[in-house]
């Protein structure tokens, strides 16, 4: 291994305070060279595309399958606690939020402390409690945000303020390649292909909350203005999205300056997450989050990759309402 090789500060986190990630996410994160490539872009953009995984399906309250995001967690002892749960007077419908069930508090500081039980459940207890502070143990910007993802997988946030979006069945046609970007980069600097269009996605209050492009590059992908969140999982802004309702029905108004139109969020059918974008990163941390990815859009002579911000975005969305 190089000398100059340092695993990356979610790991270590992982590793020091919960549990090892899985094989697939440690290659990506610690940026191994398979994943450094035209189509992949760098480890930590295919990360986000491995979550994605987790974030576009419903989750199943009683199924362990998100813990695969863990090189080798147990489930055992979840299966048992929830099987065993109505003997102890405990009516759990779900393995999630134990840590802040008031019932299961409540039995715990009752219940003898040498039970076979009572250990396992405090375990549990315990590693989700810690697990939903996991995001205070890293420093980086870009290690927070894949932090708060991995929180989300386990216990997902269905009482957010944020707005929620809906899910897509299947997954559409849509690429997430490293130069998907480009075009949001132009729109940011108002740089339009003569052809292209967008369109701004707006909840009740008349407020952006995404940004489509149309006719440059592949139709139907979006990027969210705002932190949303989807299935129980926060997805911060500057995200990438496909996006999937019927255009020649749907309500809409012509944008203001642009080509385009200002479509309400209940007018679409579903979104499908793709990845994070690297304007969901902050300018000055975007070539250490997103490395051989940030270096491939500055060699392709993408649009200031390294200067342009979400805000930007955010003005052009504004002007069209």
């Amino acid at each position: 291994m190089n000398e100059s090789f340092s695993e990356h500060e979610v790991l270590n986190c992982f590793q020091t305070q919960l549990l090892p990630l899985s094989k697939n996410l440690t290659e990506m994160l610690n940026e191994h060279f398979s994943h450094q490539t035209e189509r992949r872009g760098c480890g930590f953009t295919q990360a986000t595309r491995v979550i994605a995984d987790f974030i576009n399906l419903a989750a199943d309250e009683t199924d362990f399958k998100d813990f695969k995001v863990f090189s080798d967690y147990d489930t055992k002892r979840l299966r048992t606690i929830l099987s065993t749960a109505k003997s102890y007077g405990l009516d759990l419908k779900t393995w999630r939020d134990l840590d802040q069930n008031h019932e299961v508090q409540l039995f715990l500081s009752k219940a003898l402390k040498n039970d076979v039980f009572y250990n396992a459940l405090n375990a549990e207890v315990k590693f989700q409690s810690q697990l939903r502070s996991i995001a205070q143990y890293v420093k980086h910007e870009e290690s927070k945000l894949i932090c708060d993802f991995l929180e989300d997988i386990i216990l997902r946030k269905y009482d957010s303020p944020l707005i929620e979006l809906k899910s897509l069945v299947e997954k559409p046609k849509v690429g997430s390649c490293p130069m998907a970007e480009n075009f949001f980069l132009k729109i940011a600097h108002r740089k339009f292909l003569r052809h292209g269009l967008i369109n701004i996605f707006v909840n009740d209050k008349n407020e952006p909350i995404l940004i489509e492009k149309v006719k440059m590059g592949d139709d139907h992908s979006c990027i969210n203005l705002v932190p949303v969140i989807m299935n129980g999982i926060r997805i911060p802004e500057g995200s990438l999205f496909s996006v999937q309702y019927n255009e020649a029905n749907i309500q809409k108004i012509a944008n203001k300056t642009y080509k385009g139109f200002v479509i309400p969020l209940s007018e679409v059918e579903g979104f499908w997450f793709l990845r994070l974008t690297t304007l969901a990163v902050s300018p000055q941390n975007r070539q250490r989050a997103f490395t051989s990815h940030f270096k491939q859009q500055i060699d392709n002579g993408l649009f200031s990759p390294g200067t342009t911000q979400l805000a930007q975005l955010k003005t052009v969305a504004l002007e069209q309402i």
